[in-house]
């Protein structure tokens, strides 16, 4: 059986690709309006954090791709530990 065979497809995985999608989007436009208002950096860093949150999700549920996981998974913790470092300072 090949490793990176994709997983099928349940309900509960379409909940989170649609979650993904909504948090691409809001994060888009977070970012629009990041490059007007800089005071919009806290809430556009933790959308992102929570956005690379739920990709490595799905990279390992569904598409089972080690390494972007990993990746999507770290950036996305350091992201957010930022966030909240920025906020307590």
């Amino acid at each position: 059986m090949e490793k990176n065979v994709p997983k099928k497809i349940t309900r509960f995985n379409i909940v989170f690709i649609n979650l993904q999608l909504l948090f691409t989007f809001l994060t888009i436009g977070l970012f629009i309006w990041y490059l007007f208002d800089t005071s919009m950096m806290s809430i556009f860093q933790g959308c992102l954090g929570v956005t690379l949150l739920i990709m490595a999700y799905n990279n390992h549920i569904i598409y089972r791709k080690k390494a972007m996981t990993i990746t999507y998974l770290v950036v996305g913790i350091i992201l957010l530990v930022l966030d909240l470092v920025l906020l307590v300072v």
